[in-house]
Formats: C-alpha cells, sequence, structure tokens
C-alpha cells in the first residue's frame, strides 16, 4: 500500500505516556496532545473504521461498532503493541466532577483479559457502563432527575504484537432535533458544549468528520472547528460516503481534497466505510471492497495518501506523534507549574480542620505565631519577620515611642491654661502662649479618632471617657489671674496665703490635661486594636475563621482597654484633685532659683507707671505674695507635669497596653485557645461545605498531577 505513510511511525513510549496521564484524569487539569473525533452523525461510523483497520475486532466477521450507536458519553479506544496474545479490556475514567465515591464505584468497573467480544457482548458491556454512570443505556428512556449523557470516558483498550499505537476519542454525537422521551433541549446544549470543551485546546488535533454527500457549508462541526482554530492549523476534514455522492458532484470533493477550497492546514482525507449490505463482512473484506472502490475514477485521481482508511490510519499517527513529542516539555512544566500553585492553593487553605484535635491544633499554631509576631513588634525587631517589615503600622514600640513623645510635648506646650512669666529667658526659647480663644466642647468620644478609624472600628467609640467641657482659656495675664484668685481666698494670713488656693489654681491651670490625654488614649488604643486586627487578619488567611475569632476575642479585648482608661483616669484624678505632694528635690531647686532670680531683680521692676511721670513706687504686700504663689505653682507645675506623662506612659500605656500580664496583646495566646471548648472550637475553626469540598478537590489535582509527574520523568 502506497500511502506515503511509514505504518510504524509513531513514539510508543510517548504516547503510552499520554495515555496513562488521561487514564489519571489529568486532562480534567493539563490539555494533552490527543485526537478527538467531535461528535456528528457520521463519528460512529469511522471510530468503526478505526476499529477494524487494527485489527482490534476479536470477532473476523463483525466489528463490534457495526451496529448504528449514539454514544451517551465520550469513548477513548487504544491501541497498544503489546503481549503476545490479543485481548481487550475496557475500564471507565471518571470525571473530576465526581465525588470520592463515585469515583471509586465507577473505577471498579473493569473487564480485563477479553478474549472474544461480539457485538452482542459489546451491547451489554456499554449497558452495564451506562448503568455505572448513572444514565439510560442507548435506545431506553430515562428515569425521572437521569441525564442523559456522561462526562465520564468509557475506555477501550486493546492489546497485541502487531498494534500499532493510536489513541481516538469520540464524544457524544451532535443532534439537532430532540427525539420525545429520549433527549430534550439540555441534552442539545450540553452534548454541544461538551463537544466545545473537548476540541478547543490548542493540542488536539479535530477531526471534522464530514458527509461527502452533503453540502459542508451546512456543516456544524467544521463550523464549530473553526471557532476554535479559525486559521485551520489544526483541524483535519475526514470525508466519509463518498460511494453516496451524486453522479457529476464528486468533483467538488476532488477540489476540497486537493485544496482548492474551503482549505485546511491538515487538509482532507476520504474514507469508505460498510454500507447497509456489507455490515456483516469481516474487516479484511471491509478494506478490500474500499481499496477497489478508489481504484474507480474519479477517485483514482487523488493521492494515495489522502484516501482509505489505511492511508489515514498512519498519518494520524504521525500528526499524534508529532504534537507529542512538540508539547512534552511544554506538559512536563505545565504539570510541575500547576502542582506547585495547587499547593500554594493547599497551604492557603491551612491544614484540615474536621475535628476538635485539628481545629485545635490550627488555632494553637496561629496563636503563637500572633505571639512570636508581637514580641518582635514590642522589642522593636522589625527585621525578624516579613509582616513588620511591610507594614509600618504593626511596628508597635515605635508607634507607642512616637505617641509619648508626642504627648509630653502637647502637654508641655499646651498643657497649661496661661504661661508663666518667665525671668532671663529670651522670648525665642519660651512656649508658645495660648490663643486664649473660647475652646470648642468635645461632645463626645468620637472627636478622638478620625473618621476612617471610626468606620473601621465602631467598637471603640464607647471606651473612651466622655471629655468634659472645658472652661474658657483665660484672657488675662497668670499674675492677674493669681491676684484675681488670691483676693478671693485671702484671710488673716501675715505675709503668707491661704494655702487651699494652690489646689485650686492648679486645677484650673491644668485642666487641658483631660483633653490631651484623651487624645493620646484614642491614638494609644486604636494603634493597638489596629495592630491586633490586622495581625490576625494576616495569620488567618480564611476570612470566615478571622471573623469568627475577632468576634470572639473582641469583649476582652475592649475590657483590658477599659481597665487601661480607668487607671489613667485614676492618674488624672490623684494629680489634679488630691494634695499638691511631692518629695522630688527639683520643686525645691526649681523654687530657690525662681526667688533668688526675683530678687535680683531691681525694685523698680516691680513699680508702674501712671500718666506721663514714671512713678517709682516699691512694691506692696499683694504683689508679693502673688509671685511668690507664682513660683510656687510654676516649680510644682513642671514637677507634676512631667510625673503625670511619665505616670501615663509607664503605667498606662507600658503597664496596661504593652508588657503587663493582662494587656490586649496577651489575650489571643496559646492558652487562650487550650480553654476553648469543643462547640466554639467548631465554631471558629471548623470547616464549612465550601472549604472542604475545595480542600478535597485540590488534593485530588495534587495527587493526579504528581502521578503525572512521576509518570513523564520515569
Amino acid at each position: 500500500m502506497a500511502s506515503g505513510y511509514d505504518s510504524n511511525l509513531g513514539d510508543p513510549v510517548l504516547l503510552a505516556k499520554m495515555d496513562k496521564l488521561r487514564e489519571k484524569g489529568i486532562t480534567e487539569y493539563i490539555p494533552l496532545p490527543q485526537l478527538r473525533l467531535p461528535g456528528s452523525g457520521n463519528t460512529s461510523t469511522i471510530f468503526n473504521a478505526f476499529y477494524s483497520l487494527s485489527s482490534l475486532a476479536i470477532n473476523p466477521v463483525e466489528s463490534p461498532l457495526s451496529w448504528k450507536v449514539l454514544p451517551s458519553f465520550p469513548f477513548l479506544v487504544t491501541a497498544l503493541c503489546a503481549r503476545e496474545q490479543e485481548s481487550v479490556s475496557v475500564s471507565i475514567i471518571p470525571s473530576q466532577s465526581s465525588n470520592a465515591a463515585r469515583q471509586e464505584k465507577l473505577k471498579a468497573f473493569k473487564d480485563d483479559g477479553l478474549k472474544a467480544f461480539s457485538a452482542d457482548d459489546f451491547k451489554r458491556i456499554l449497558a452495564q457502563a451506562s448503568e455505572t454512570m448513572g444514565i439510560p443505556a442507548f435506545g431506553c428512556p430515562r428515569a425521572e432527575g437521569q441525564s442523559n449523557f456522561s462526562d465520564d470516558v468509557f475506555r477501550i483498550e486493546l492489546c497485541g504484537p502487531e498494534k500499532n499505537h493510536l489513541s481516538v476519542i469520540d464524544v457524544p454525537g451532535i443532534f439537532r432535533t430532540t427525539e420525545e422521551g429520549l433527549t430534550t433541549e439540555e441534552d442539545k446544549l450540553l452534548v454541544k458544549n461538551m463537544v466545545r470543551r473537548y476540541i478547543e485546546s490548542p493540542r488536539t488535533i479535530i477531526l471534522a468528520v464530514l458527509a461527502a454527500n452533503v453540502d459542508i457549508a451546512t456543516t456544524e462541526i467544521l463550523d464549530m472547528a473553526a471557532e476554535v482554530d479559525s486559521t485551520g492549523q489544526r483541524t483535519l476534514g475526514i470525508l466519509t460516503k463518498p460511494d453516496l455522492v451524486d453522479k457529476g458532484a464528486e468533483q467538488d470533493i476532488i477540489d476540497l481534497v486537493r485544496g482548492r477550497k474551503k482549505k485546511l492546514k491538515l487538509g482532507y482525507c476520504v474514507v469508505r466505510n460498510r454500507g447497509k449490505r456489507e455490515r456483516n463482512i469481516s474487516s479484511i473484506e471491509r478494506n478490500r471492497v474500499e481499496l477497489e472502490f478508489f481504484k474507480g475514477d474519479p477517485w483514482s485521481s487523488l493521492d494515495k495518501s489522502r484516501v482509505s482508511i489505511s492511508a489515514l490510519s498512519p498519518r494520524l499517527r504521525d500528526l499524534l506523534s508529532r504534537i507529542t513529542r512538540h508539547e512534552f516539555p511544554t506538559v512536563i512544566r505545565e504539570i510541575a507549574d500547576r502542582l506547585a500553585t495547587c499547593e500554594e492553593e493547599l497551604h492557603d487553605l491551612g491544614p484540615s480542620r474536621q475535628t476538635p484535635e485539628q481545629q485545635r491544633k490550627y488555632l494553637l499554631g496561629i496563636a503563637t505565631k500572633f505571639q512570636e509576631i508581637t514580641t518582635f513588634a514590642v522589642e522593636a525587631q522589625y527585621g525578624r519577620h516579613q509582616f513588620l517589615k511591610d507594614d509600618r503600622n504593626l511596628r508597635l514600640a515605635t508607634l507607642i515611642v512616637d505617641f509619648n513623645s508626642a504627648f509630653s510635648t502637647d502637654m508641655e506646650r499646651r498643657g497649661h491654661a496661661v504661661n508663666f512669666t518667665e525671668i532671663n529667658v529670651p522670648e525665642a526659647d519660651r512656649c508658645p502662649p495660648p490663643s486664649f480663644v473660647e475652646k470648642k466642647p468635645v461632645e463626645s468620644q468620637e472627636e478622638a479618632f478620625t473618621e476612617d478609624e471610626v468606620l473601621e472600628y465602631p467598637e471603640l467609640i464607647n471606651i473612651l471617657p466622655t471629655a468634659s467641657t472645658s472652661p474658657p482659656y483665660l484672657s488675662m495675664d497668670i499674675l492677674s489671674w493669681i491676684e484675681c484668685e488670691y483676693k478671693s481666698f485671702r484671710g488673716f494670713e501675715l505675709g503668707t496665703f491661704n494655702p487651699s488656693i494652690l489646689p485650686t489654681l492648679f486645677q484650673e491651670l491644668s485642666m487641658r490635661w483631660e483633653d490631651l490625654v484623651g487624645t493620646y488614649l484614642a491614638n494609644i488604643i486604636a494603634s493597638t486594636h489596629h495592630f491586633c486586627n490586622t495581625l490576625l487578619a494576616r495569620l488567618c488567611t480564611e476570612e470566615r475563621v478571622m471573623t469568627a475569632l475577632w468576634s470572639l476575642l473582641i469583649d476582652e479585648l475592649l475590657h483590658r482597654y477599659r481597665k487601661m482608661v480607668a487607671h489613667v483616669q485614676f492618674i488624672l484624678q490623684t494629680e489634679r484633685s488630691g494634695n499638691l505632694l511631692t518629695t522630688n528635690h527639683y520643686f525645691h531647686e526649681t523654687l530657690d532659683k525662681l526667688r533668688s532670680e526675683r530678687s535680683a531683680q531691681p525694685i523698680e521692676a516691680f513699680s508702674f507707671s501712671s500718666g506721663n511721670a514714671a512713678q517709682k513706687t516699691p512694691i506692696d504686700n499683694v504683689a508679693h505674695t502673688v509671685r511668690d504663689i507664682h513660683d510656687i505653682l510654676k516649680s510644682y507645675y513642671k514637677v507634676a507635669r512631667k510625673r503625670f506623662v511619665d505616670n501615663v506612659c509607664m503605667q498606662g500605656t507600658d503597664y496596661h497596653l504593652i508588657t503587663g500580664p493582662d494587656t490586649p496583646l496577651h489575650v489571643f495566646s496559646p492558652e487562650f485557645v487550650v480553654e476553648l471548648s469543643v462547640e466554639r472550637l467548631e465554631a471558629v475553626a471548623g470547616e464549612d461545605a465550601t472549604s472542604i469540598q475545595q480542600r478535597k478537590s485540590v488534593e485530588k489535582e495534587i495527587e493526579s498531577l504528581t502521578e503525572g509527574r512521576r509518570i513523564l520523568t520515569t
């Protein structure tokens, strides 16, 4: 047979590897090089021809596919050159959409080592396969709720010492009209989508089977092939029924084969299958009749490599071998890439969490990591974890130090309601005076937060104490203010003053402390809360777990914030409402210094002018007393302010928020997880149905891809 193709063409090793990949279901994830027969009314006849050509029929009289059949599921026929005796085995490759139980059921369907394989045997096996897949056998009505078609692949493997390796996949045939009781409009759409899915891969050689006695311009399968292969690079036209072409119309078919119209890169081939009267002839006789037909005019003018199933088979093996060799390295790389992606997806899902032990272990891992990163954050070891490198808002130690410094500066510059007098201090070095305008009352704690923080963490709104409305700023200098207050407090003192005036003056002087410390608390608590929330979200990649866990933690977090606020309020109340007390020697040193500086000033410094003449008058007892009160108040205020700032930063922030035994940073800890009940574990860490299904799907894909990589590399 001068077909122009070597019948031994093909790389059996590579082709066998691809068949094994297909058997493992790799085609669900990675497109493989393959020959596809898109379903049409003619595919069963061409499929039968392939079957016969390769001496696949055990019964020499009749091929099992010689009877008319419209498959309800994809067929995969593989011929293998192996074993000393011919044998046939059948099996089902489950679709990847099947659950585990269904997959096991379908994989259990096997029949190996068949020696006799008649048409009746084949019909029986197909009926059994249909029942296993859960679809009606061909020609039988479907039960209620039953589908007519399946994505599962029915595999026929034919082995023999003289077999040439070839694999062809046929899918259910496209039909334009439905048959009552057998097919529906949904079935028609399902089959069409199945065909499209099978031919859209760029590694698929599309075998477009066309009836030569029908105008190909009206053939739907060629249009579908053109949609996925617009340039015709991977479509081979196979013309059947040339014996039914009207007299005089043969030239149209010859023009197609010779590439004169409707060109395809792979061209066209013509085959003649059994006629109705030839159903019972043997495969050998069928091939002889076909060859005799193509010896006649006008078919004898065609290239012999383009006519007969005997010429088509080696052409297909060559096409399959070439695309397999070309795509083999890419398939290996894609399997490796897809495997890496799946392993990353599985890592993101975290460990399985279906039992209480698994759930507790999962949360313990997150809690341990949370505490580890928190330790790095409060010790300013930001290089120890990528989260801290990437997000400056997680650098807790730096944030706290910055807020402490800002608080201290604000207290120094804006904590007093009126400036003290300065002696021998340049104007440029003095603290800026207050603005002496009416301060807008703070109506709620929302004013301590930015708008974004209120929206993001509304639970913090009621944590901070409601700020009181501050009295207006003083519109007079401090000496006039002290004198006014002194005159309303004085009694029969001689050269002294009523000591109860000092606490009153100090309270009015420090009236801005409450607002300033409130702002400080808002910043500190918001930053700590943001740290906990953000770090937990980074560690809990599953949003449902993050939401449930945060809801479980929030009450205790708020409780500890309130403890911190209450302690700061205690410090504030102690400083502003209690007795003025200090053992700090700095108070006496400052007071002595101020009195010495005051004594060193000339008397004239304390005189005043009246009219046009300067009157030099020694200061009176009231002025001496007012200045003495001023110096005492100034000396004490400085000590009290620094003490207040230190106490707030150390006791309020450091102890209650950062380093103490009951800080918010320690709420989510391994100890917290250990104490969770089984019910709470399930509510927080239990996997939902979607996650369970996703995990099973990814694990199944990893298993298939791992096996596929092993097949390709061994």
